[in-house]
């Protein structure tokens, strides 16, 4: 037998399928990873997994650059001084030929790859595995193929984000130089416009395999720094957040809403789906770890404090602890934000190394200073927020809305870009023993391991793809257009950002805004699974890790694993009159907000003793209880008999306990209402209020990504009006807004690829 090699010219691609190297960390299977021109046929999972892990090798090559295209054209950051030439051409959207990031054939070197897999897998192929004790027909080769698919047009979408016009599609494998050149005159050409809706439907017939919550498995090869089930989920590309995107893309370039809406749809559909791997199933908590904001934010904390411009004595640390982007808990399991990601080399003399770590980052081991800088545009989004939170000081009975200027912060404690939202300040900076600040951003420099998050060598780091935090804002994105169909959509946007979704936020906020078309519409989106959906609006909350644990007392204890997008960086946006007022006064918004009572506290001892302890670990429910209720606490009758004493203490334990259960479910409903009384105050002017804070989290939440650029273009589509986007880079670089006031100037050009 003999290696098949794929030849094509310069314009596609030269590669064989021995092209299909493996990184040391990952991908090394222990095997050639060759296919057969002799038989074609993929027929078995050894097959699968030596196609499959090859496809996953190819993708090294463009992880890097698909991120310099998507964040180096945006708003947010800036080329330094020692940057090179090659980034700055990037930046100032003038990139050349021979620019080593400007090399669309590794993009289609991948996709040849994708079209052999997909010509010649037998995804009919079946065998016998038992669930749940019964013999069912498992399709061996379904869970890579639908991968596999996915990651093709994904690919697609990358190259219509960066090229724009006359993308070369090819669907069918190159296997000569000849058939190379009989698609050169033949493949069509499409547009960014185009490619999605030929990528929707090749993906849509499909999706009822991933119904049928077939995932690729095979196991951990041994990387460090993941968990046992981490690399095969990392792996895949979910083809509802593909399609997700090919539906966000048509839908803003088309200006349709109800496009947006399907979008939503797709998105909501991977928030809640649980996968399966190996045709057995597998807990939702264990595997997809991804599917909730979480309570993990950026955020000081409060004590009894002062403001200068109040009475209250303020204390605040950095809560450092609690970062978004990825670690470890105590047990190796992975407890972060990422989705899928393209495993890259850990060392940077091998293959294909994440370069970003030392583009973004202080290079550690040469003292290299970062080439890519946060622009100022970015540094005011954040310090343009308002951070606070409600706060009740010691002896007061109101809770009051507390603003944390960056003055009340002690001076020792004060770091750059700790100022309004401070998500940019925990990604960005760090201060080494000598108290010396220097770049070293957090979302490149560790994503699966516990220890120094900012080391950059201490490490395995990958380019993220999909992130919950972002694939929240793109739901929130995508419904807020839609609102231009359904109205209710703009409130439902605007809970992702500012509070967290679940069922009681659909129930209680959004639905009771809705018309009937509206309810039928959303009647879809369920977050009804409190195991899973929990705000602080859900019943007896508490902030705490995402679990249920069984209170002392036997009432349920539900932690929060929701909240808004905006509350990462900036306290509690729903809470803060500034994030989005509702009336003519703002500082007004909070007069009715209601004081969460004291919640019982459980003790031990009969008689006085249980009535002293009472007193002591209970006073304001015991104070409530004589002054609201005018229910006293026992005394001792002298006469009374020590056993019925014993009793009467007893039964007003047990009524102090029913008193505070009451307590707290009035408390629900009375900060319920309240919520519901400041959605009904929301501005008329919803969408583009909405529109204008998506804006804002993009900036902030997803900066250094590589997905703030394509959010610009999704923009200005949507409202045809290429200045959106040409005024916001133009706010990092004055030059580029008359270039970029001409959609044409927006995408790449390379002459092999487009005949430009």
């Amino acid at each position: 037998m003999r290696h098949m090699k794929y030849i094509l010219p310069t314009m596609l691609l030269a590669m064989g399928a021995t092209a299909f190297v493996s990184c040391d960390d990952m991908l090394d299977m222990g095997n050639e990873n060759v296919l057969y021109v002799d038989d074609n046929t993929l027929k078995s999972a050894n097959d699968t997994v030596n196609t499959f892990v090859g496809i996953l090798s190819q993708l090294q090559k463009i992880g890097v650059r698909t991120n310099l295209f998507g964040e180096l054209r945006g708003d947010l950051v800036t080329v330094s001084k020692i940057a090179n030439s090659n980034l700055k051409e990037i930046a100032e959207f003038n990139v050349s030929d021979d620019n080593p990031y400007n090399s669309p054939r590794d993009y289609y070197a991948v996709i040849n790859n994708c079209n052999y897999f997909l010509a010649n897998a037998d995804t009919e192929l079946s065998e016998k595995r038992y669930q749940s004790g019964q013999a069912q027909a498992y399709f061996v080769l379904r869970a890579e193929a639908l991968a596999v698919r996915s990651i093709r047009a994904w690919l697609y979408l990358q190259l219509g984000q960066i090229y724009g016009e006359n993308i070369p599609v090819v669907k069918e494998p190159i296997l000569s130089f000849e058939d190379a050149e009989s698609y050169l005159q033949t493949a069509p050409k499409m547009s960014l416009q185009q490619i999605c809706q030929e990528f929707i439907s090749d993906l849509e017939p499909y999706i009822d395999w991933a119904h049928d919550n077939l995932y690729p498995y095979h196991g951990n090869p041994g990387r460090q720094g993941y968990s046992g089930s981490m690399p095969s989920r990392m792996s895949v590309m979910p083809i509802q957040l593909v399609l997700g995107d090919l539906y966000l893309w048509k839908a803003s370039i088309e200006q349709n809403p109800d496009l947006a809406f399907q979008a939503a749809k797709y998105y909501y559909d991977y928030i809640v789906w649980t996968p399966n791997a190996q045709g057995n199933t597998i807990d939702n908590t264990s595997y997809k770890k991804v599917n909730v904001t979480a309570v993990n934010r950026d955020r000081w904390s409060f004590s009894q404090g002062n403001f200068e411009s109040m009475a209250y004595t303020y204390y605040g640390w950095f809560n450092t602890g609690s970062g978004s982007f990825g670690s470890n808990d105590a047990n190796g399991n992975f407890i972060g934000e990422v989705i899928s990601a393209i495993a890259m080399d850990s060392v940077a003399t091998e293959g294909h190394f994440n370069d970003l770590l030392y583009l973004y980052c202080l290079n550690e081991l040469t003292q290299t200073p970062a080439s890519i800088l946060p622009s100022q545009p970015c540094i005011n989004y954040s310090r343009n927020q308002v951070f606070g939170e409600i706060y009740t000081p010691s002896g007061a009975t109101e809770p009051e809305f507390v603003e944390l200027a960056v003055e009340a912060v002690p001076e020792s404690m004060r770091q750059s870009y700790y100022d309004g939202d401070i998500r940019l300040g925990s990604v960005i900076t760090r201060t080494n023993y000598d108290n010396t600040e220097y770049q070293a951003i957090r979302k490149f420099a560790s994503m699966g391991r516990s220890g120094s998050v900012f080391s950059t060598n201490a490490t395995t780091r990958d380019v993220i793809i999909y992130r919950t935090g972002d694939i929240y804002l793109r739901l929130a994105e995508a419904l807020n257009y839609a609102g231009k169909r359904y109205p209710a959509c703009h409130k439902f946007a605007y809970y992702i950002l500012s509070l967290g979704l679940d069922q009681y936020v659909m129930e209680d906020l959004v639905k009771p805004l809705c018309n009937k078309p509206d309810s039928l519409a959303l009647s879809y989106f369920k977050f009804n699974n409190d195991n899973i959906f929990r705000t602080q609006l859900s019943t007896e909350t508490t902030e705490n890790n995402p679990v249920l644990n069984p209170a002392s007392n036997g009432m349920p204890s539900w932690y929060v694993t929701q909240i808004g997008i905006h509350q990462r960086g900036s306290g509690h946006p729903f809470l803060n009159p500034k994030y989005y007022p509702k009336n003519a006064d703002p500082d007004t918004d909070l007069e009715s907000y209601p004081q969460q009572p004291a919640r019982y506290v459980s003790v031990t001892g009969t008689g006085t003793v249980l009535l002293n302890n009472l007193l002591s670990k209970n006073p304001d429910l015991v104070d409530s209880l004589t002054n609201r209720e005018n229910i006293p606490m026992p005394v001792k009758d002298p006469d009374e008999s020590a056993q019925d004493f014993v009793a009467r203490a007893n039964e007003y334990n047990t009524t102090m306990m029913n008193y505070s259960d009451l307590y707290q479910k009035r408390w629900k409903l009375r900060e319920k209402a309240w919520y519901i009384d400041q959605t009904r105050q929301l501005e008329p002017r919803q969408y583009f209020v909405v529109d204008s804070l998506l804006n804002i989290e993009s900036a902030l939440e997803t900066c250094f990504e590589g997905f703030r650029f394509g959010y610009l273009m999704r923009d200005s589509y949507r409202h045809n009006d290429a200045t959106i986007l040409a005024n916001r880079v133009g706010e990092r670089d004055a030059a580029l807004v008359g270039k970029l006031s001409d959609k044409s100037n927006w995408f790449i050009r390379w002459k092999g690829l487009i005949g430009r």
